[in-house]
């Protein structure tokens, strides 16, 4: 294309930030080829602006500008082509914005949510793979250490506020802003729809665009949220804390194991059907301690069929989950089929220790050795203190969003090993409460689907989902809600098991005929 007939950009962006124009039109149209050249003449002489400035003690202070760093034509491993724009706003949040050229953007931006501390970022091929603009964002910071949340060097209890926001919630905005604002420049009209798609720490930040930033996206589909985000990292450190002070040292995992397979095949039956999945492990009252044949009392540690006495007791604890000194209950445990060793394994869960050193405590010498049963509730508390007010992701007032019309899809496996399904459950019921109308109002735009068997995101002996991201895309284009999920997993004898999910609070019920592999044979049931 011909330099003389670029898109003047620092107007263009001028127009696209104006009210009520270049706004979406909510109609798809397919194939735009861009009007800019990929290149730093073309798309990178685009002017952008953060609508969030850095705050007023951050050096830069009240710094709303962003730099396109690079611009790169490129390919995924599909073939797809794609102009790679970076961006970094100040004073660390990188933004990678991945635009379909070739005529192949389908009209649409799709923001990809990261795991755990975040701190990388790459190219959204997947997204890009589907024809959306596919974003990526590190969060503001390098490398999966939380230790970004703190000052350094380290003044007693302090904070570092600016790192720790764009963290929470504003690079996520930015890359809906930023995204919005380069299709405008590239290809002359912003998305028609945009989208977000996360599972874990990704759950956590989409739910939190919902809350903070209805008007980002359109739609989202949101998988084992990490909101509660004070409360369950706490509770993530639990099973040490247990076994270090019951034991002196971790069970084994060969013990760990073992005491999952009990539970399951001791509460399979209770949903019907019997194939190692619980359908409602909340109901799973399996206690290890009962068990007289894998509890026994002349077990040591060295054994790995059998469990000891005070091995059992542990365990049973770590399923309860975190209690206070008087024995209340804090937050959930683990759900029984979920494999221990993630949380109780050799060594603590490294987000659980960092939770405490650099985010509640602000002392990376700090040791988790140092809690106990008795001590437990006031770290538990003081997280809650120090750490809410900043990461809260759980605010249930979901009106403005409603409103928007932006339709939600949430889901999470029931075995997951890390983040306690029972927390997700709880927002989607305190969601229904706050706006009213019961679960049949609710599940106009928001459903929640449990998925027995799986793990944290996807892994575990249950089916795994299959392409419910469409689910959320044709529910807010086409309306049509789904009324169920299907999930598929290859059999090791050969064959494909299939379920469906069903809207929380029904269940899939089998009919009592046919094979108890095939979703056709269940149907939804409060």
């Amino acid at each position: 294309m011909k330099s003389s007939l670029l898109v003047p950009f620092a107007i263009a962006l001028a127009l696209a930030a104006a009210p009520g124009l270049a706004q979406p039109s909510g109609k798809v149209r397919q194939g735009i080829p861009p009007l800019a050249e990929c290149s730093s003449a073309g798309i990178g002489s685009a002017v952008l602006v953060s609508d969030l400035p850095t705050l007023p003690g951050t050096n830069p202070p009240n710094d709303s500008s962003v730099s396109i760093t690079s611009v790169a034509a490129a390919a995924t491993p599909a073939g797809m082509p794609y102009c790679l724009v970076k961006l970094l706003v100040q004073p660390a949040i990188n933004i990678w914005v991945a635009l379909p050229i070739g005529g192949n953007w389908n009209g649409r931006l799709q923001s990809e949510g990261g795991g755990g501390y975040a701190g990388s970022v790459g190219v959204a091929t997947n997204a890009v793979n589907g024809g959306y603009i596919g974003v990526q964002t590190d969060t503001g910071h390098t490398g999966g250490s939380g230790s970004f949340g703190m000052l350094t060097p380290v003044p007693s209890g302090a904070p570092d506020p600016q790192l720790q926001s764009d963290f929470a919630f504003r690079s996520e905005h930015l890359m809906a802003v930023l995204g919005k604002q380069l299709a405008q420049a590239f290809y002359g009209q912003p998305p028609a729809f945009a989208y977000w798609n996360g599972c874990s720490t990704g759950g956590r930040q989409g739910l939190r665009m919902a809350q903070q930033f209805p008007g980002d996206y359109d739609g989202l589909l949101i998988a084992a949220p990490a909101i509660h985000w004070d409360r369950f990292i706490a509770a993530e450190i639990w099973p040490q804390v247990v076994m270090n002070e019951s034991l002196g040292a971790p069970i084994a995992n060969a013990k760990l194991t073992l005491a999952t397979n009990a539970a399951v095949a001791a509460c399979d039956a209770q949903d019907g059907v019997v194939d190692a999945l619980l359908t409602r492990p909340e109901m799973c009252t399996y206690n290890p301690a009962n068990d007289a044949s894998i509890t026994l009392p002349t077990c040591t540690a060295a054994d790995a069929g059998c469990l000891s006495p005070a091995e059992a007791a542990a365990i049973q604890k770590i399923w309860n989950g975190p209690v206070g000194a008087r024995g209340k209950s804090l937050w959930f445990g683990l759900e029984r089929g979920a494999p221990l060793n993630g949380l109780a394994g050799t060594t603590p869960f490294p987000i659980a220790v960092s939770h405490a050193q650099f985010w509640t405590y602000f002392d990376p010498a700090w040791d988790w050795r140092s809690l106990s049963t008795a001590n437990y509730e006031s770290y538990f508390r003081a997280a809650m203190q120090q750490i809410n007010p900043m990461m809260a992701s759980e605010n249930p007032d979901l009106s403005a969003f409603r409103g928007h019309g932006g339709k939600i899809v949430m889901w999470h496996g029931l075995a997951d090993q890390l983040i306690m399904p029972r927390g997700t459950t709880l927002y989607y019921d305190a969601v229904t409460s706050r706006l009213g109308g019961g679960y049949a109002a609710t599940q106009q735009w928001f459903r929640h689907f449990q998925a027995p068997g799986v793990q944290h995101c996807a892994g575990g002996s249950g089916p795994q989902p299959v392409n419910f991201f469409q689910a959320v895309v044709d529910w807010v284009e086409q309306g049509r809600a789904p009324d169920t999920l299907q999930t598929s997993r290859a059999l090791s004898g050969g064959g494909t098991m299939t379920r469906p999910l069903c809207p929380y609070p029904s269940r899939p019920v089998y009919s009592g005929s046919g094979s108890t592999n095939d979703a056709a044979n269940f149907s939804c049931s409060p």
